[in-house]
């Protein structure tokens, strides 16, 4: 089906089971354009709405690769142009760096209008699904080089990225390459081998302790998925220098035994203990990033990512 885009497109997709309405906003002379489209979430029931703010280079000489960007538990980055959506630091970035290398950079936002907080945790969408159907919608935009769009996650995004290393995700997958940049690792899916090329990015000073990720990282390679480990040196959870340790939320309480989900449906813990949905609690503790938040470092962190993403162009 081919999407016809406007100044303001209101579009109704029909499937046997649903109907999906699409709107678009673009705006003139700034190769800017935000979309609106539901993706049911069970953990958000009637919040369906979500948003999304895609960014052209000005000069192509045909159709460009597309990265699609997933926030943090914090958007403190940038603002929408329309409906007040937002995106973390790392997409703000994100956006600038990656328009000087030819990329389309669309930013997501997972949380609008669904009253969510950093603390809020246990409530955070499956916003996997977002990145999915969003790149399935430009996927079909003559603009955009469908084999080439990419998925970026920081943190709690970063974790959807890695989503793609189950097998009940990847079987939808869309995307060429991604990059989890600062990951918690701590609760993840039991890896299946797919070309879902990945590099984890990790500050050593993180309070969501490398050691977990660098786990994660030695069972996707030993299935045989395409993996890179990138460790920025002297740096916390956001790139900064300086950080500490401070009361708050985080889930990083399984760094030393991490717990594996199974496309079964069944948990265990690194150590073969068995576990539930519940067993997630577990991880969850209060030992939360604090310090100076001067993200000495990020610019090094997407200098990183896009270089990764370029060789899959």
């Amino acid at each position: 089906m081919k999407i016809l885009f406007s100044t303001l497109l209101s579009l109704i997709l029909f499937s046997t089971s649903t109907i999906a309405k699409i709107e678009i906003k673009k705006f003139k002379n700034k190769n800017i354009e935000v979309i609106k489209f539901q993706v049911p979430d069970r953990k958000l029931p009637g919040k369906d709405d979500v948003l999304a703010q895609i960014h052209f280079p000005k000069k192509t000489d045909g159709k460009v690769p597309l990265i699609i960007h997933q926030h943090g538990s914090s958007r403190d980055g940038m603002k929408f142009k329309k409906w007040g959506g937002r995106t973390d630091e790392w997409g703000k970035r994100l956006v600038k760096e990656g328009l000087k290398r030819g990329y389309a950079v669309a930013v997501i936002d997972a949380f609008y209008n669904r009253k969510l907080k950093p603390t809020n945790k246990n409530k955070f969408p499956n916003a996997v699904h977002i990145a999915i159907k969003l790149a399935k919608i430009y996927s079909q935009d003559n603009r955009i080089e469908k084999s080439q769009i990419f998925y970026t996650g920081f943190s709690y995004g970063s974790s959807q990225v890695l989503k793609f290393q189950d097998s009940r995700i990847q079987s939808q997958n869309p995307f060429r390459a991604g990059v989890a940049a600062e990951p918690g690792c701590n609760i993840v899916s039991n890896p299946a081998r797919t070309n879902f090329a990945t590099l984890m990015i990790k500050g050593e000073e993180s309070h969501y302790y490398p050691v977990a990720c660098k786990t994660y990282y030695k069972m996707i390679k030993k299935v045989g998925n395409k993996i890179e480990y990138a460790s920025i040196p002297k740096v916390n959870h956001f790139f900064s220098l300086n950080g500490k340790i401070v009361k708050g939320k985080a889930v990083n309480g399984c760094s030393k035994n991490i717990l594996i989900r199974y496309s079964d449906g069944s948990f265990k813990f690194q150590d073969g203990t068995p576990s539930n949905r519940r067993g997630r609690l577990k991880c969850f503790t209060e030992e939360a990033g604090g310090g100076e938040k001067n993200r000495a470092k990020l610019n090094d962190a997407i200098d990183l990512s896009l270089n990764f993403l370029d060789k899959y162009k």
